[in-house]
């Protein structure tokens, strides 16, 4: 007689754990909506490998000129008017047109300090949809480290821009994973990255209507209309 088979009873019980661990982990790697106001959803996602939350921004408006999101991206002093918390950015270097690296210094409330993030802009298109995705990459040593800021050790996030259908439609998302590095705890860190996808945009969409992006044309990315 074996001695090694599991008993049925066993067998049951190891079948049950191993779905309610899969239930668990895919329900932590799942987005739940945390605000829904003016037309912007905000979602949340925890995963385990982070103590920092992502957060995604889902927005849609009409444009009779697309190509005024890409003049909007490429205004680099005027990234501040729309990028919630952030006071000043600098274009470090671009190797072409869709590589970028950029500087950002940020204004945060209390009680964190200002705080300084070095990213790749990284612009790319799907040539069927023409949806265009911006990805933010961390890259904090493409600069030495400056002593008057605390350097975000992580900051991730993209924009995409995606044709709806609807005649002069896009669906605009912003989503970002941020640790703001330093003695912050990640409950504070998550309170305040919870409000950066709404009023980034929140103030997008009023910046991308002013006049003196309506005339933009982009010379790489092709648009829809």
């Amino acid at each position: 007689m074996r001695r090694n088979a599991l008993h049925p009873v066993a067998i049951a019980f190891i079948a049950i754990v191993l779905a309610v661990f899969a239930v668990n982990a895919s329900a932590a790697d799942a987005w739940r909506l945390v605000s829904d106001k003016n037309g912007i959803q905000v979602y949340m996602r925890h995963t385990d490998d982070s103590r920092i939350k992502t957060f995604r921004g889902v927005t849609r408006m009409k444009l009779d000129n697309l190509h005024a999101l890409s003049g909007v991206l490429n205004d680099t002093p005027n990234m501040p008017r729309w990028m919630h918390f952030i006071s000043n950015t600098r274009e470090i270097r671009r190797s072409d047109y869709l590589n970028r690296e950029y500087q950002f210094l940020t204004s945060l409330p209390w009680p964190l300090a200002d705080r300084e993030a070095v990213v790749q802009l990284l612009v790319r298109q799907d040539p069927e949809s023409k949806g265009i995705t911006v990805h933010v990459v961390n890259a904090p040593k493409l600069l030495p480290p400056a002593p008057e800021y605390i350097r975000i050790p992580q900051m991730q996030g993209r924009f995409a821009f995606m044709p709806t259908g609807n005649p002069k439609e896009v669906e605009i998302t912003y989503e970002i994973i941020m640790d703001p590095g330093g003695y912050i705890p990640a409950w504070i860190a998550n309170i305040v990255l919870k409000d950066v996808p709404y009023f980034t945009l929140e103030k997008l969409r009023r910046v991308v209507v002013r006049p003196e992006y309506q005339s933009w044309r982009d010379p790489v990315i092709t648009m829809p209309w």
